[in-house]
């Protein structure tokens, strides 16, 4: 990001402010420094054998291990959700923030992704039927609910939270059917392998060849679906990381393939490239990751029917009358694999996270519906870990009970990250600049507090306020408490043109008193940019480097001539 505008920066503790914004909670589910020890949260659903709810258990009830080691559980909480709108500021009184939850650890939130780069055009409407059909039978439950698009351009927000359905509804109305998958249908018959003479031979030859050649493309397709789905998923992940409370992410879609090419057993190399799968392979453990980082749970729904290749519509044994034992041939029984294969995405994508799969498309309103009330109950544990004892990387969690009968369902692990390195804030934070999503890891807010004339004539220095509230950021007290925090903004007119940014960095070993005040009263940065006239939105990001939480929001602004 170019450094435009950084002269005029000003940081201040927010005693000045007015109405200071709220104090976060020493308890919070984003991960948080005390002293040289870090507190992870684990939300834990705990089931019985029919699905419903265990209510009523103790902290002496479960066993919780990191890397196969057992720790003492020092966080315990039968949390009950509530359905309370979270809130947010849009210009009331000049000011624009990100989410502020009242309180914040009994909301839950859903967020409902419509997949339309994995899903056939049938498959669309049907799910845009059954979402209207589920947005009618839940208006007035109050529920607050997100709803998203993914296409081929990426993630776009149809609405935002909002507890009235009606309004989502009005939303799904206006999506149109995307254009079809990057995937290629399966064909239902290719014909039959020719004789086998030299003639036929030959003509075996030129098919198999033919046929690696449309699986290698196939491939390819199935590769850059993949990863725009991973990323998409991955954005989402990171908006709403440190937002406090486990989330629901309902992914509708079709799916595609976890190993992208038919195994080897049925169609050769090179059509499956061990070194293509192992590099997916790697981009879905980095999203299982984030998701789990995030306390954010996948529940996968199945968006395809018997119709269009869903799991019955490849259910048996096939067998082609001429088959020579080739399996590339056999097209049936690379569609049944396909199928299953894809299923198997499906709920891995939701086992990994703690979340829940409803395959087979057979009754998507309830499997909405059940995606959406799962959060409604679940228990929060929490224990510490030493920095200084614990290696930078992922480490694996497991949560067990001895309630006969019970089952848990909780986030795998956890990634302990110390890098704060330029490269890596700059990745994330130009990613939240140009993300449809306001990021909540970190509450702030903007308030535009004054015009002057700008440096070169015909512009106007435009002046902010950027505020963060107390505990915004993490603090390693054990490094002379070191604070890494980035900071940027992008102004665009109304056709998406950037006219100008600025970018800062504040990397610092704060003193005892100064530490003091940020913990108590937050921080406020001052800065300005200059504009020319015309009316444009600017997008400003927070970055808690330490903590690897980021914060944004929109403001617009008008710049008279």
């Amino acid at each position: 990001m170019r450094n435009a505008q950084t002269c005029f920066a000003i940081v201040c503790i927010a005693l000045l402010l007015k109405s200071p914004l709220p104090a976060q909670t020493e308890k919070t589910d984003s991960t948080t420094f005390k002293s040289s020890s870090e507190l992870v949260l684990i939300p834990t659903v705990v089931n019985d054998k029919s699905g419903a709810f265990i209510s009523g258990l103790k902290k002496e009830d479960f066993v919780l291990k990191q890397d196969g080691k057992a720790h003492s559980i020092a966080v315990f909480e039968e949390v009950k959700t509530d359905s309370a709108q979270v809130q947010r500021s849009e210009g009331e009184h000049g000011s624009f923030s990100n989410f502020e939850p009242g309180s914040a650890e009994r909301h839950r939130l859903s967020i409902i992704v419509l997949d339309f780069v994995n899903t056939s055009f049938a498959d669309q409407a049907n799910a845009k039927n059954a979402l209207l059909k589920f947005l009618s039978d839940v208006a007035n439950s109050g529920e607050p609910m997100c709803l998203l698009t993914l296409t081929r351009n990426g993630l776009t927000l149809l609405h935002d939270f909002t507890d009235h359905p009606k309004l989502l509804a009005e939303g799904i109305h206006k999506v149109e059917s995307n254009a079809p998958s990057l995937i290629h249908e399966p064909e239902t018959d290719a014909g039959h392998p020719p004789p086998n003479d030299a003639l036929g031979a030959a003509l075996t030859r030129m098919i198999r060849e033919q046929l690696q050649s449309e699986a290698q493309l196939s491939s390819a397709e199935r590769k850059v679906t993949a990863l725009v789905t991973v990323q998409a998923l991955e954005q989402i992940a990171k908006a709403f990381r440190g937002f406090p409370g486990r989330k629901a992410l309902v992914w509708a879609s079709s799916g595609f393939p976890f190993s992208l090419s038919p195994p080897s057993a049925l169609m050769c190399e090179p059509a499956c490239p061990v070194s293509q799968r192992g590099e997916v392979q790697s981009s879905y453990d980095n999203l299982w990751r984030m998701m789990n980082d995030a306390q954010i749970a996948i529940y996968s729904v199945d968006l395809r029917t018997a119709t269009s290749g869903g799991p019955a519509a490849n259910e048996g044994t096939f067998t082609h009358p001429y088959d020579m034992g080739d399996p590339q041939f056999d097209t049936a029984a690379q569609a049944k694999w396909e199928s299953y294969d894809t299923g198997s995405t499906l709920q891995l994508f939701a086992e990994r996270t703690g979340g829940k799969s409803f395959l087979g498309g057979n009754n998507l309103v309830q499997s909405f519906r059940q995606a959406i009330q799962d959060d409604s109950s679940y228990y929060m544990l929490g224990y510490y870990v030493g920095r200084s004892s614990t290696k930078p990387g992922w480490h694996l969690i497991t949560v067990t009970t001895d309630r006969k009968g019970a089952h848990p369902r909780y986030r795998s692990g956890f990634l302990l990250s110390r890098d704060v390195s330029a490269p890596v804030a700059r990745q994330d934070v130009e990613l939240a600049l140009h993300s449809p999503l306001d990021f909540v890891g970190v509450p702030v807010s903007i308030t535009w507090t004054g015009k002057e004339p700008g440096k070169t004539p015909g512009k106007t220095k435009v002046e902010f306020d950027l505020v963060m509230p107390p505990h915004f950021a993490s603090v390693d007290e054990s490094d002379q408490n070191h604070m890494v925090v980035d900071i940027a903004a992008v102004a665009r007119t109304p056709n998406g043109q950037v006219v100008t940014e600025l970018s800062q960095r504040i990397d610092a070993h704060l003193k005892s008193d100064g530490m003091e005040q940020i913990q108590r009263n937050g921080m406020t940065y001052r800065n300005g940019l200059q504009l020319g006239p015309g009316e444009y939105t600017v997008r400003f990001v927070v970055r808690d480097s330490l903590g690897n939480r980021m914060g944004s929001v929109s403001a617009p602004i008008r710049v008279a001539p």
